[in-house]
Formats: C-alpha cells, structure tokens, sequence
C-alpha cells in the first residue's frame, strides 16, 4: 500500500520532509516541557507553602499558589488538547497530517540504531546496483495462463523483472518490514533506500529499487521523482513515454500496475506483474516477507499500467 502521507492523489497531504521534520522537533519540546515545567513549578509551589507557613499573614502567597497550580494543571493539558484537535482535523490539512505521522521519539532511537547498523552490516546487507555484479541465472519462462496476455513485455522488462527478484530476494531473507514511521524512509537517494539500514520499505519504494537494480532507470533520475508514493512512479513512468496499458487482460510480465487502496477507488497501490498470475508486491509486512513471485487475482483493484517501450 501506498505511503498515504505523501500521496495528492490520495488527497493526504503530508508530502514535505521538511514539515515532518520540523512538527517532530516541535512534539520533542512539548514533550520536555511537560516533563520539566512541571517540576519547576512544584519545586516552586513548595518554597511558597513554606513560606506560607513561616509567615501565615502573607495574603500574597496564596494567590502565587492559586497561579501555579494554574499553571501546572494548563502545562499538562494543552498538549493533550493540541494532539486532540490534530487528530480530529481532517487528513487533507497537511499540518494535521504531518503531525499524525511526524516520528518523534521513535526517529530519535532509530538515527541512534541507524548509525550503529551502518558501521556494522553495510557491507553484509548491501544489494548490488550493477547488473555485471550479478551471476547469470537461468532465463524467465513467460507462459502465461492466468486470463492475461502473458510474454514478456518489450524494452528492458527483463531488467525490471530481474530487479524485482533481486530486491525482493534481499527483503525476505533480511527479513525487511512494511514501514511504521515516515522517518523510516529516505527521499531523493534511491540507491540508499535499497540498502536502507532499517529494513524498512513500502510498494512504491521497492518498484523505485527494482527500477535501479535491473538497470531500468539510472540513480539520478529515479531520484527526481517522489519514489515512495505510487503518485512519484506513475510520474516516471508518464515523463518517460511508457506505454499506458489500460486492459487488465492485456498485463505482460515487467509491466507497473496502478491499483487501488483496499476501500478506495483512487490510486493507492502499485506492484510489478511478473507473469502468469504472478506478482511481485511489497504492499504489507507480509507482501514484503513472503516469498515472490506469488499468485493473485488483483483485476478488481486494477486502475492501469505502465510499460516500458520497446
């Protein structure tokens, strides 16, 4: 499924980084000053009392107390009355979206697990980007008797099915993980995405790998574009004259299909066919960890696809 957050076309309007990251730093220092403030002001309370009671005549004290009790109370609540209305504002606003999904503590921890995987396994996890680099394997069978045209598609399709394989190989021996956190994720390094430490990755982001693994599309272009939403790969696909295939019957292996989301009638999904009946598809924890190619009827969820030219 599709990085809702930064997606138009699934009218979520959480597509700038920038945003995300700026609402994180601003939930951090909500979240300090709910911890500190706090005690300031009890330590402060607490100087007021003894005061109070070394000296009982002083009316003043009273009303500092008033305030800070005040005060400690609005330190608690306004937070609480922020997340509140964030949440109940529509999804379509993007502050409110950014602020549904901006990382906070959890980025925090994983920039800290980031750094130590990419001292330690780097090299161990790092997925070839050069097609020379890869051991010859037997070549793909393009029968097809799933109700669709089957072959092979023209151009480089062979590059993007043999993409696909690699990097899929690579998720579910790794173990990878359909991502929980924008900040899992990177924009604008493709080649790093495909290597990304935190095993973290979604629909849109694996087609973007596939592209740079089979040697389909080099890494400076592939960057251009938003390849962690279906919205970024129907872009490259349309600014590079593929042929737009609009008959679910007409699918050949390597085409780049456009689907809806579960319950949506928009562009919210895109997953490569691999022939057949056969998909390769990173759209869940599980499409990412489960062997690919696998078999599926997807002609209700299907919108259009992208084939590469000859």
């Amino acid at each position: 499924m599709l990085i809702a957050a930064c997606s138009k076309e699934l009218s979520s309007c959480c597509h700038d980084p920038g945003i995300i990251s700026l609402i994180a730093i601003i939930k951090n220092i909500m979240d300090i000053v709910q911890i500190i403030v706090p005690i300031l002001l009890i330590v402060y309370l607490t100087i007021q009392l003894t005061r109070m009671v070394a000296n009982p005549e002083e009316k003043k004290g009273m009303s500092k107390i008033k305030n800070q009790i005040i005060a400690t109370i609005l330190v608690f609540v306004v937070p609480v009355i922020i997340n509140a209305v964030m949440n109940m504002m529509p999804q379509t606003f993007q502050v409110s979206a950014c602020w549904n999904v901006a990382g906070g503590k959890d980025e925090v921890i994983m920039s800290k697990s980031l750094k130590y995987q990419n001292t330690h396994t780097e090299k161990a996890n790092k997925l070839f980007t050069d097609r020379s680099e890869y051991e010859k394997g037997e070549e793909r069978k393009t029968a097809d008797s799933s109700g669709v045209a089957g072959g092979l598609a023209a151009g480089d399709a062979h590059g993007i099915i043999e993409g696909a394989e690699k990097v899929h190989k690579m998720y579910e021996s790794q173990r990878w993980f359909y991502y929980n956190s924008l900040g899992q994720l990177k924009w604008n390094d493709i080649k790093y995405s495909t290597n990304n430490p935190s095993k973290a990755t979604c629909c849109a982001t694996f087609v973007g790998s596939a592209f740079l693994v089979g040697n389909v599309f080099p890494e400076n272009v592939i960057n251009k574009y938003n390849y962690n939403s279906v919205d970024g790969i129907n872009s490259l696909c349309k600014a590079h004259n593929w042929v737009k295939i609009s008959s679910y019957g007409s699918l050949k292996a390597g085409d780049i299909v456009i689907m809806t989301a579960p319950g949506s009638s928009g562009p919210g999904h895109v997953q490569i066919y691999a022939g057949n009946g056969t998909w390769y598809n990173a759209g869940s924890t599980n499409a990412v960890q489960r062997a690919n190619p696998y078999s599926s009827d997807a002609s209700g969820r299907f919108l259009w696809a992208w084939r590469i030219p000859a």
